[in-house]
């Protein structure tokens, strides 16, 4: 039977599934989303072409502009072409040579309207100093399995003219409505999104953005950035309600879950920025991160807030350094109590506090925990040394090809002051097992010794563990 598939040129196997990571059993599911719709099915690497004069300069010079108008963009998906003329394009990361690319997708010439599926806010990301290449797709593919809001990815091809641009990750944006839309508000029984007529302000936590109640000090809160027409006035509120939250009683987290936070889905956030030692999020940085409030669960004088993490490419020991490390090769066996209560101000406009994480994890042990419970949970069935190279032993095999072409391309941009680092396609398979250049940590070497150190800790176990903690084995943060 002739396959209807879009095939690529000396691509061994047009279609193979990734293995998945595992749900853990006693976690929610996060059933609003669309899923991964044929954009993010990554049982097949799509190609993105991008056509056009000003697309020519564009890859010569993403200098020249801040926005531009992309002549003309195809899709090359599974088994459909999607294209659009109506794009906006807005270069960033001009310090190297692979440079990313915000796309803002118009009408799509096939169904007549906006997008792929709805999404047409979309990013093109390049770990410039990952050199796998891979960590935020891992990053983001784990906690979409968590059960919480996230931002969906795909590796994919990029050309420009006919010409090569590089492997990239497809990622959607997760401070765009098109998200909102997707991640929020899809009902599976009419395969529709079904949003509000007015959505809800998502604001865009910056370095410096964090949660302390100060109601006549509006500056204090500027740090958040706002889509048009939006502003941060309904934060305020949040905060006060935050502040005076009583964390020792059972009732009063339940009533302050219903009417103002989600609690469950940032414990998960928070413990994958701990078990990632992700340094640019909101726990190290109190940056790349959204809220969101929702309409739907709010009132007039309540903002029900969900917690969205964004930009997981410096994760995995990627980029750990001083001051934010100030224990070089250990920095992974650290417990997270270390990261509970302190006085941060680390870097110039680093806050004092993490206001989230004190309130809703280190101030009493009915929270904490519940977060410790979730940060096991993790541990025991994705992130540890036999689930996690299970799953991401295949994306090895899938992309190796991939990132062979990519790191063999000369492109036509060289940045005159250049930030990459200057890893090979050497660096690439040996990474997965140790550190490469300034890197101290290989992929698989960073999750054993985080996982070690908690199972250290607090007498965690998983399937396949050929070292087990003995039956005698204390935790050693108890409640």
């Amino acid at each position: 039977m002739k396959s209807t598939y879009n095939e690529f040129f000396e691509r061994k196997e047009t279609i193979k599934p990734l293995k998945q990571f595992k749900h853990p059993p006693t976690f929610t599911n996060w059933t609003r989303t669309i899923g991964t719709t044929k954009l993010f099915d990554d049982s097949y690497i799509p190609t993105i072409h991008i056509f056009g004069n000003n697309t020519e300069e564009l890859f010569h010079d993403p200098y020249a502009y801040e926005t531009i108008q992309l002549g003309h963009v195809k899709f090359y998906l599974k088994n459909s072409v999607e294209s659009f003329t109506d794009v906006t394009g807005k270069p960033k990361n001009r310090g190297f040579s692979k440079f990313q690319i915000k796309l803002k997708l118009g009408k799509n010439e096939r169904t007549g309207k906006k997008g792929i599926k709805g999404r047409n806010v979309l990013k093109l990301r390049n770990g410039g100093e990952d050199p796998l290449n891979l960590r935020q797709l891992i990053y983001g593919n784990i906690i979409r399995e968590l059960g919480m809001p996230s931002i969906h990815s795909v590796m994919c091809r990029v050309y420009y003219n006919k010409k090569p641009v590089g492997f990239y990750t497809l990622q959607e944006s997760a401070t765009s409505k098109s998200f909102l839309k997707n991640e929020f508000y899809y009902n599976p029984e009419t395969d529709k999104t079904e949003e509000p007529k007015n959505l809800g302000y998502v604001l865009d936590g910056t370095c410096g953005s964090d949660f302390e109640y100060h109601p006549n000090d509006e500056d204090y809160y500027s740090t958040f950035e706002t889509n048009e027409g939006e502003d941060y006035s309904r934060i305020i509120p949040f905060t006060k309600a935050l502040s005076k939250l009583n964390t020792k009683s059972e009732k009063a987290i339940k009533e302050f879950e219903e009417k103002w936070f989600d609690i469950d889905t940032f414990h998960k956030a928070m413990a994958m920025e701990y078990l990632t030692g992700d340094w640019d999020g909101y726990w190290l940085t109190t940056s790349n991160f959204a809220v969101y409030d929702d309409p739907l669960e709010s009132t007039n004088s309540t903002f029900k807030f969900y917690f969205i993490t964004q930009d997981h490419d410096e994760t995995f020991g990627v980029g750990l350094c001083a001051p934010i490390n100030s224990v070089g090769k250990k920095f992974p066996q650290q417990s997270y109590t270390t990261q509970l209560n302190r006085t941060w101000k680390l870097l110039y406009d680093d806050p004092e506090h993490r206001t989230l994480v004190d309130r809703l994890i280190g101030s009493s042990s009915i929270l904490q925990k519940r977060f410790q419970n979730i940060l096991v949970g993790i541990v025991e069935n994705v992130f540890n040394p036999v689930a996690f190279k299970d799953v991401v032993s295949t994306y090895y095999d899938r992309f190796k090809p991939e990132v062979k072409w990519d790191y063999s391309i000369e492109r036509d941009y060289q940045p005159v002051e250049s930030e990459e680092p200057g890893y090979t396609y050497s660096d690439w398979k040996k990474n997965f097992d140790k550190g490469v250049g300034g890197l101290q940590w290989g992929l698989y070497e960073w999750v054993s010794l985080r996982a070690e150190a908690i199972k250290k800790e607090l007498c965690v176990s998983w399937e396949g563990d050929e070292n087990p903690p003995s039956k005698s084995c204390v935790p050693k943060v108890k409640f």
